[in-house]
């Protein structure tokens, strides 16, 4: 027998469950996880864009899984990211809301990230890109289990935009048309920095949030506008780090996870789902969810049950042998088997939170929307014509409404809702003011520590 057929036999045993990696085994993967801002289920090639090319993206589906209902954790930034890192509903992390360049609040310094984790467990942790969790002291990355840190504080719309490394900022006038390049530059250097043993690394870009930019040399490329340029100059970026893992050697133990944030804004593609960010339809949530280890996933796998990005962190923790923290509450749940052998969901019911709001539940086939938007002013239905349940089995665009034909779902349902809001309800917070008070600093503010 080979060697190769022995790992291969030893990870299949690990996708089963039947032994996992000790926590300091040479044989550890290495983690890239791109997480991408307001990028559109429907922006990518492999999901059928025709105006947009996307063949780095693809190969990580193509040569991986690609999973077709994965939600985000939020229909906005900073909730999203903080359910991302922690494996829980954005009302338990206290980051409901968007972050500000006024803001005095972000991700709490007791919540425990990805990053403090896989740290403890003998990686090297980095992150690149977009934070937006905080940007004082206790919230920033270096404090949140990140070793090292090259990227911003929030998203390119606001200001002041400097670049930081650690806590240092290292310049105030970012040239965005080479942001992209620049993290992906950054990450290969990472890489080939932290080559010899297992790491992690957090990429998080800014793009296709608006506003727009890429290379002059770009400009025209997609025929998608200026939409289009910047998703194909991300690919190109997204193209580097898949590169330098094969110039490595490192492409068969390293998992490559693409993700985004929520869904598209005022451009890009939801795909065929109803919404866009900030809503509460499908489009707000689904996102592209590409996940690469030809050591254990066959390429080319596709699986359709549904999962959410607060499932990353209780897959990762118990995919590198660690343990969950038992002092509070893990809304996610471990989805190896998904990626590794089509398994089923292991979640009965998904939350959508919007603000402090739980906005609607599913199951596998039903899902209960509890408020939506009418123009600028949302429409609470509960206290107007009531909830709204759609069979995303026979109607995936959440069109028509089947409350009185499936009065047990609704039932059913509702009574998920209760159990869920007598959880969070308690939990709802204060973001402060959207526009900045007078006075108030702006941007982030950190020691020299």
């Amino acid at each position: 027998m080979t060697v190769r057929e022995i790992g291969c036999i030893f990870l299949a045993l690990f996708a089963a469950g039947m032994i996992a990696f000790p926590a300091n085994a040479a044989q550890r993967p290495n983690i890239i996880l791109f997480f991408v801002d307001d990028l559109g289920w429907g922006d990518i090639s492999l999901h059928g864009n025709q105006l947009i090319k996307t063949p780095n993206i693809d190969r990580i589906g193509t040569e991986g899984v690609t999973m077709t209902q994965f939600y985000s954790g939020s229909n906005v930034c900073s909730p999203s990211r903080a359910a991302l890192l922690t494996g829980r509903y954005p009302p338990r992390t206290g980051v409901q809301f968007v972050t500000f360049p006024h803001s005095d609040w972000g991700l709490p310094s007791n919540e425990i990230t990805i990053a403090e984790v896989l740290k403890e467990s003998g990686y090297t942790t980095g992150m690149i890109g977009k934070w937006h969790l905080g940007h004082r002291d206790e919230f920033w990355p270096t404090n949140q289990g990140f070793d090292s840190f090259l990227g911003v504080a929030y998203s390119n719309d606001m200001k002041p935009f400097d670049l930081y490394r650690g806590k240092s900022k290292i310049t105030t006038s970012i040239d965005q048309k080479q942001l992209s390049d620049r993290y992906a530059n950054e990450a290969v250097k990472f890489i080939e920095a932290n080559r010899e043993s297992p790491f992690f690394l957090f990429y998080a870009d800014n793009f296709p949030h608006r506003p727009l930019f890429f290379p002059d040399s770009s400009a025209g490329r997609s025929r998608a506008g200026d939409y289009g340029d910047t998703v194909e100059t991300l690919d190109d970026a997204v193209g580097k780090v898949l590169d330098v893992l094969e110039r490595l050697k490192l492409t068969d133990n390293s998992i490559v996870i693409f993700t985004s944030d929520n869904g598209p804004w005022f451009q890009g593609s939801s795909g065929p789902w109803r919404g866009r960010k900030g809503d509460t339809y499908d489009g707000g949530y689904r996102v592209p969810m590409l996940v690469r280890w030809p050591d254990a996933i066959r390429g080319g796998s596709t699986n359709s049950e549904m999962a959410m990005a607060i499932d990353l962190f209780p897959t990762l923790v118990n995919l590198v042998g660690a343990s969950l923290p038992k002092d509070r509450i893990i809304d996610g749940r471990n989805i190896l088997k998904m990626w590794t052998q089509n398994g089923q969901t292991p979640h009965e019911y998904l939350y959508f939170f919007d603000g402090n709001d739980l906005a609607a539940v599913r199951d596998t086939r039903f899902k209960l929307q509890l408020k939506d938007y009418y123009r600028t002013f949302a429409v609470p239905f509960r206290a107007y014509a009531g909830p709204r349940l759609f069979d995303l089995r026979t109607d995936p665009q959440e069109q028509y409404d089947v409350s009185m034909r499936r009065p047990a779902e609704m039932k059913r349902l509702l009574d998920q809702v209760k159990k869920m809001t007598a959880q969070t309800d308690p939990l709802k917070s204060d973001p402060g003011p959207t526009m900045p008070p007078a006075g108030v600093p702006l941007g982030p503010i950190l020691s020299d520590r």
